[in-house]
């Protein structure tokens, strides 16, 4: 808050909101939660990917926006 500013802060609360509402979404979802029951190794592979995502190291989508005048050459 005191080091990054309010503009940081509130988009950081307001992508914590989005994540945690479309999480409630997907969780709440029957389907989404009868596979998860009744294919117990579905959550291996979703384990696999989150683990695979949190090691990834290269460009972000968001550094493409910010670097995108840089690839154009300008």
């Amino acid at each position: 808050w005191e080091e990054e500013g309010v503009k940081n802060a509130v988009r950081q609360v307001v992508n914590s909101l989005f994540v945690a509402i479309v999480t409630y979404g997907v969780i709440s979802n029957e389907y989404i939660r009868h596979i998860m029951f009744a294919f117990n190794e579905w959550n291996l592979v979703i384990l696999f990917v989150v683990m695979l995502l949190g090691t990834y190291t290269g460009y972000r989508l968001t550094e493409l926006k910010r670097f995108a005048p840089v690839a154009k050459g300008k």
